[in-house]
């Protein structure tokens, strides 16, 4: 369930409460431990674990940062040409092309909601700060343009009194990519009580780009506060998923490498199933094929999404210039595994990159397309949901257990 801003709570607070993920547990018997009581070599899962935070998350927020920094730049400058009679066009493409970098950073964090950027319904630690950057599929485009007439942004309360559906990337993709029509039927009030038309093309537009700053402005925030939250210097989650702090969340290695577990898992549930899979019809839809549940119908931006999902996994998993979960297969003895889980990501990001279509225009005009890439991750998930399962004995999510596709 999305959350609003005011009902967070902190790790430490869930922590406190003893918060718990279920899951189920599948796979064959744990590999046998070499000392203590863990069963998996405790200084390479312990590698594994400390690494996640300084070598992964925080070069990713930090990348997110800086482009969110650059998206303010553009709505500066688109501002300062639809006021001053500048070539407005240009800076609203110039908008939307960096509001599509900050998008493809933030995909890549789709695949790390451990923690802080989790929901705090299933994840431990989790304080819905995802729901805060990008609530998709949960997305209200109408309620966005309506937002636009009455300007209700400029209240210190606004955020607090909304829901995610209302900002967010997905708020700033609707914002950026929008014509001088709105999205809401001709019955709503912007229509009905001719609003939106007596602000006129301009009123519009000059609204739009206040709004955005505004947006931006809050999802600095929330990267920030991410940060913070992940940094040894402050919240030091980093250290609580380690296990190097005296308050973590987690009762034991294996709990911290089942989050880590977790969160990789949304290239199952989500990507394969929910960005490709729905479209296509392979998952939950009944008429055969879905589009209008792909991802970035606005920006035409879902493939570069799968894209960047498969690369936080890859990075998730190798554990960017640390310890990854490959090396601790190959100190395991599954080179193999390894090797396989990683040549197929590449195979998959391959595959992403050189569809030439969105997923909306794939499943629409050239289904193939979006077969092949479908295929391709799932060929990855297979190996996520099979054999490293099995040879880990990791816990599969609840929300996925059952799951045989």
């Amino acid at each position: 369930m999305a959350k609003t801003a005011g009902s967070r709570l902190s790790w430490a607070a869930l922590a406190g409460l003893g918060t718990t993920v279920v899951a189920v547990k599948v796979g064959c018997a744990p590999i046998p431990h070499k000392e203590g009581n863990t069963w998996i070599d405790s200084v390479v899962l312990a590698d594994v674990l400390a690494a996640v935070g300084p070598e992964v998350v925080l070069p990713a927020l930090d990348r997110m940062a800086i482009e969110l920094d650059a998206l303010d730049d553009t709505l500066i400058a688109w501002d300062a040409a639809a006021s001053g009679g500048g070539d407005a066009d240009a800076a609203r493409l110039a908008a939307r092309d960096q509001w599509e970098a900050t998008m493809m950073v933030w995909q890549e964090l789709e695949l790390m909601q451990v923690g802080p950027a989790g929901s705090s319904l299933t994840v431990v630690a989790g304080e819905d700060i995802r729901d805060e950057v990008y609530s998709w599929p949960t997305v209200n485009p109408c309620r966005i343009d309506q937002e636009v007439v009455a300007e209700g942004w400029t209240d210190d309360s606004w955020f607090t009194a909304n829901l995610v559906n209302s900002y967010g990337l997905d708020a700033l993709e609707h914002i950026v990519h929008g014509d001088e029509d709105n999205a809401c039927p001709s019955q709503v009030d912007i229509n009905a009580d001719g609003t939106w038309a007596a602000l006129g093309a301009d009123g519009v537009e000059a609204n739009r780009i206040a709004f955005a700053q505004v947006l931006t402005a809050h999802l600095a925030d929330q990267v920030g506060a991410l940060s913070e939250a992940w940094s040894p210097d402050s919240g030091d989650f980093s250290g609580a998923l380690a296990r190097t702090t005296a308050d973590s969340p987690y009762e034991s290695e294996e709990d911290a490498l089942n989050a880590v577990f977790r969160a990789m898992f949304y290239l199952e549930t989500v990507t394969k199933d929910r960005k490709l899979g729905q479209p296509l019809g392979e998952i939950n839809c009944t008429t055969g094929t879905c589009p209008d549940d792909a991802e970035h119908l606005e920006s035409g931006a879902s493939m570069d999404a799968v894209a960047a999902n498969l690369r936080g996994f890859r990075n998730l998993f190798t554990g960017g210039d640390g310890a990854g979960i490959d090396d601790l297969l190959v100190e395991l003895g599954h080179n193999d595994l390894s090797d396989a889980i990683l040549t197929k990501t590449d195979t998959a990001i391959a595959a992403a990159d050189s569809a030439t279509v969105s997923v909306y225009e794939g499943v629409t005009s050239k289904p193939e397309a979006v077969d092949t890439v479908f295929a391709a991750v799932k060929d990855v998930t297979d190996l996520l949901k099979g054999d490293l399962v099995t040879v880990l004995a990791l816990e599969v999510p609840a929300e996925a257990a059952g799951d045989n596709d």
